[in-house]
């Protein structure tokens, strides 16, 4: 329910801009995915009085034909290197360059309008689509140079120096950043020295529906039964998963796991794979499950920690990321570091060997998950933080208009 205070400045926007229909708020996402939907999901329900209207970058992209010459002698230019060596793909590169970046950021003055819309709000920051008169908010995951972090990363799929500078510009031009994680939010400051002002943290919620989880089904945490969710294989880390796995059948022969998601061909008794599964299915194996392991390399956020506590799961993973966010050593999990097996199979085996220790942990994971990992929460603290500001520019507006009479 909007306040008093709300209400007015939801008013003297429509005011400004001469007509009686809700002010709206413009979307801008860059592709497909389930947390597009949540996030527009979620500020429909924290911004009740404003219509959503939604812009694809991708569709803006594929719409300028007259784009497309210049921007493959950029990608060639920019990026024919990397996809010589197959690491990145022409498509890929397509979207990535500084020409498609300019040419965006230009474009969206043609459909962003400071006289239909109250704000702008931004899915990750991949390209500067703010526009002058209209308040810009990110709402990000990572930044590109977040990778430095990462065990392993190679300096040289470090993107241009140009094309980092035009990155700088995503945040400086936002009023502000809201990250889904801590580790991004302090890299924002060391390293493209954006205020710690304009950055706040609003964690994420989860893509599937987690509200009507029920207590687990596994025999009270004693069932040995381990999950891993995960597309990305290798990057997930599951090579070393099964390492570790090795040595936890040594000590505990009952012990299962299940890999989720990726499709990958095991040689290990006690394990199933089960490729891409419906959410409905995936909640079921959830429920059936003692521990949440994903053992990931890298990872920006990693929506599945969110379901797994939502399920009462101890988590075990690694600090990379996002991830020391979720997991708090010894609280509701254990953290290992990237691509250590032997630390893995010990973290897996301590939880096995106690399933009431498995159950206080999995507690802890709940209460966590719901204090902070929901989208109603993040969507108040975003809009906590968007109304304060376009009710100082209201302020400022009205001064301007009396500073004219």
């Amino acid at each position: 329910m909007q306040t008093s205070s709300e209400a007015a400045i939801t008013a003297g926007a429509s005011r400004r801009r001469g007509y009686d229909t809700a002010v709206q708020m413009a979307l801008v996402s860059t592709y497909a995915h389930p947390t597009r939907d949540s996030i527009e999901r979620m500020l429909t329900a924290a911004f009740p009085e404003f219509q959503v209207e939604n812009f694809s970058v991708t569709e803006v992209l594929k719409r300028h034909r007259e784009w497309i010459a210049p921007n493959l002698w950029h990608v060639a230019a920019e990026f024919g290197g990397e996809i010589a060596r197959r690491r990145l793909s022409l498509r890929e590169g397509y979207f990535r360059t500084t020409y498609a970046f300019t040419r965006l950021h230009d474009a969206m003055r043609q459909l962003i309008d400071p006289q239909r819309h109250a704000f702008s709000f931004q899915m990750q920051s991949l390209y500067d689509t703010s526009v002058p008169g209209v308040p810009h908010f990110i709402y990000t995951d990572h930044t590109h140079l977040s990778n430095l972090h990462y065990p392993g990363f190679d300096r040289r799929s470090l993107r241009s120096p140009a094309w980092l500078a035009l990155e700088r510009t995503v945040y400086e031009n936002a009023a502000v950043v809201f990250t889904r994680s801590t580790d991004v939010a302090a890299d924002l400051t060391r390293f493209y020295n954006i205020p710690a002002s304009k950055v706040e943290c609003v964690y994420a919620g989860s893509n599937v529906d987690v509200s009507h989880c029920g207590p687990p089904d596994n025999a009270g945490y004693s069932n040995q039964r381990i999950l891993f969710v995960g597309v990305d294989w290798k990057r997930k880390g599951g090579p070393e998963l099964l390492d570790a796995f090795k040595e936890v059948l040594r000590r505990y022969p009952k012990a299962h796991l299940t890999i989720a998601g990726a499709d990958v061909s095991v040689d290990l008794p006690n394990c199933t794979v089960l490729g891409q599964v419906s959410a409905q299915q995936l909640a079921r194996h959830y429920a059936q499950s003692s521990i949440f392991c994903l053992p990931t390399r890298h990872e920006p956020f990693g929506i599945a920690f969110v379901e797994a506590m939502m399920h009462r799961l101890p988590v075990v993973a690694t600090r990379v990321g996002a991830v020391p966010d979720m997991v708090d050593e010894g609280v509701n999990g254990y953290l290992v570091s990237p691509g250590d097996a032997r630390a893995l199979a010990q973290a897996l085996c301590k939880l096995l060997a106690d399933p009431t220790h498995c159950e206080a942990l999995g507690g802890r994971s709940y209460q966590k998950a719901t204090h902070l990992y929901t989208w109603p929460s993040t969507g108040q603290r975003i809009r906590a933080r968007i109304m304060r500001i376009l009710a100082a520019r209201g302020r400022e507006d009205a001064s301007d208009r009396h500073a004219l009479a």
